[in-house]
């Protein structure tokens, strides 16, 4: 149960990016028998205030992440109109669109 206060939170390591990995924190663990209970009383209690503070860094991660993924997709959207409008320019939206063909009827 010490071990588990010592790991370091993942969640803070690339909050805010859009390759951003948030991990939950690990629960802690409440043991069920009253004398393990009475023994570790206070390192569960810790680990509950651990678990909280970094379940809000969690959340700021999600949040900055969401935010990163959402605007780099404004990005690739406006790369993909781009593109069908260079691919109508040129000629060859048919040829893109082979597998979709109700992409080319819908451009028209």
């Amino acid at each position: 149960m010490a071990g588990m206060a010592l790991l370091p939170s993942p969640v803070t390591a690339q909050s805010g990016s859009p390759n951003a990995v948030c991990l939950p924190p690990e629960e802690p663990y409440v043991p069920s028998d009253d004398d393990g209970f009475r023994a570790y009383a206070d390192m569960v209690s810790e680990d509950f205030e651990r678990y909280f503070s970094e379940l809000t860094e969690y959340f700021v991660c999600m949040d900055g992440t969401r935010l990163a993924v959402f605007e780099r997709a404004q990005e690739v959207s406006k790369t993909h109109q781009a593109f069908w409008k260079r691919a109508n320019d040129l000629g060859v939206a048919e040829k893109a669109a082979a597998n979709y063909p109700d992409a080319v009827e819908e451009r028209r």
